[in-house]
């Protein structure tokens, strides 16, 4: 009697998704800081600095206003291990036609996508990636800060359009507004929501 025997196949590994390539996350809505409306972060575009797509929902019966100076997001994960924190600075774009604006009137009832340019805000930390799931902060920026990182970004942009680059001065201006931010908020180191001890050196 021949008896044959057939080894086991096992199936191929998966190629491992690449950790730079924007990834779709389903994130839990959070309550956006002194306000009626919900937010998630699905999405995020960049490493030191980038564009982060929310989802804004309206769960109440009338119009919501929606601004995201001083919001920014706390990467899930031990805070003892993780990278940056994200800070929302300039206008947001439409996730439709990519119109720019300061202000968003949400609708009732309603969910609206919009991108945000985000920078990091914690120099001591590692860089984020778009593998990376961020929720908003329970706190927003404290107001004289998120003001002095506003107005030194708006300062950046304004110096590249008047050097002659009308078409895009935001985007050329991001490097310079990225050490706006890390400079103003290194100046006074203020405690935030995701804080660990990676800031224990800050905090003295």
């Amino acid at each position: 009697m021949i008896s044959t025997a057939f080894a086991e196949r096992q199936a191929p590994p998966r190629p491992r998704a690449d950790p730079s390539t924007p990834t779709r996350h389903d994130t839990a809505f959070k309550s956006v800081p002194g306000s009626k409306l919900q937010i998630r972060a699905v999405e995020y575009n960049g490493s030191t600095n980038g564009t982060l797509t929310v989802q804004i929902k309206n769960t109440e019966k009338s119009a919501q206003k929606f601004v995201a100076t001083g919001l920014y997001f706390v990467p899930e994960g031990d805070p003892d291990e993780a990278p940056q924190r994200l800070g929302a600075v300039g206008p947001m774009q439409m996730a439709t036609d990519k119109k720019e604006t300061n202000e968003l009137a949400v609708p009732a009832g309603a969910t609206v996508e919009v991108q945000l340019d985000v920078f990091c805000i914690d120099s001591h930390r590692s860089s984020p990636s778009p593998a990376n799931r961020f929720n908003v902060g329970a706190s927003k920026l404290p107001k004289q800060l998120a003001t002095q990182i506003e107005t030194r970004a708006n300062s950046a942009v304004a110096k590249e359009r008047a050097s002659g680059n009308v078409a895009a001065p935001r985007p050329a201006a991001k490097s310079e507004i990225q050490g706006e931010v890390w400079r103003s908020r290194d100046a006074k180191w203020v405690e935030l929501d995701g804080e660990g001890t990676q800031e224990a050196a800050k905090k003295r």
